[in-house]
């Protein structure tokens, strides 16, 4: 199994939790990896699903939608905006500097992190661009910039950062499965329905 580092903050550890629970005769093997290694992986069967954010058009690779997830903006302790408790928008963070990962390969989460500023006709003071999303939390810290993250890192408590809801409809990351087109295996199968009985515990809309 492939996945996003960003997705160990949402449902997925659960999911793997039950999926081990109901298969314990199966090895499952957890590579960290970005949304286009995971493509190259499934096509080279080096792994039989994959969990990214972005969406590919390839004719080998199958892929699911399971949610769509709001972002939300980590902000240093010491910023203007940390003692907000609404909403922000999109606007109240143009001027700052921006850290955005990973930084390759590209198209990747960056890239649709910058699309919404872009298509806002707003352009960051600065964009530093890192590798991981630790090490861009880790510039938040110590002041460097604000980073926008899906909101399930909300979860990950780091000191001298503090999170902050977008108030932006279509400020939102999707979470895509991704599996080898005409895979029918039972285990993809499970893995789907351990999915969409988390989501239905959760309150959580699947494919929307």
């Amino acid at each position: 199994m492939g996945f996003v580092a960003s997705t160990l903050y949402g449902y997925l550890p659960e999911v793997i939790r039950r999926y081990r629970a109901a298969r314990p005769d199966v090895e499952l093997t957890l590579l960290e990896m970005t949304t286009i290694e995971q493509v190259a992986a499934l096509k080279e069967g080096r792994i039989d699903v994959g969990f990214g954010r972005v969406a590919f058009n390839d004719i080998a690779v199958e892929r699911t939608l399971l949610r769509n997830e709001a972002l939300c903006v980590a902000l240093p302790l010491t910023h203007p905006l940390s003692s907000r408790t609404g909403l922000l928008k999109l606007a109240e963070i143009a001027q700052d500097a921006l850290v955005v990962y990973p930084k390759s390969p590209r198209p990747s989460y960056a890239d649709q992190v910058l699309a919404l500023f872009r298509e806002r006709d707003m352009k960051p003071r600065a964009v530093h661009e890192v590798r991981e999303l630790q090490t861009a939390l880790g510039l938040v810290a110590a002041e460097t910039g604000v980073c926008v993250v899906p909101a399930s890192v909300e979860r990950f408590r780091r000191d001298n950062v503090v999170y902050r809801r977008l108030d932006e409809p279509e400020a939102v990351s999707p979470v895509i499965m991704s599996t080898r087109k005409g895979d029918r295996s039972p285990e993809i199968s499970l893995i789907l329905k351990l999915v969409k009985d988390m989501y239905r515990k959760e309150g959580i809309t699947f494919g929307a």
